[in-house]
């Protein structure tokens, strides 16, 4: 049989499009995150009696800002692989800045 045969060339795609579905089946999960991401020791630099501008300039722009409680900015975690990993940070302002700091983990489901 020579190398060009038509049974030949039969054989190597059979076997190309078998290495092919061998490998479609090796799939990388990438973590996905989704939300407000940074460094977890930015949210300890975060005072009491901060200002809004202080707070975004650690934090960046809140995830939800209310507008029936426009002085709550909520931060929206999720790590896209890890379930049960939401987390919600949670910070109110007064007159005086920064009255209250609340992390929160969330449940999945």
């Amino acid at each position: 049989m020579s190398p060009c045969s038509p049974r030949s060339n039969w054989r190597r795609l059979v076997v190309i499009a078998a290495a092919g579905a061998l490998l479609a089946g090796c799939v990388y999960k990438v973590n996905i995150y989704q939300g407000w991401i940074t460094d977890p020791g930015d949210i300890d630099k975060v005072e009491m009696g901060m200002t809004r501008e202080q707070v975004a300039y650690l934090l960046g722009t809140p995830t939800v800002r209310d507008p029936f409680h426009a002085d709550r900015w909520d931060y929206v975690f999720t790590p896209g692989t890890l379930e049960g990993e939401r987390r919600i940070v949670r910070i109110e302002f007064s007159d005086e800045g920064v009255s209250s700091i609340e992390i929160t983990p969330v449940p999945a489901g």
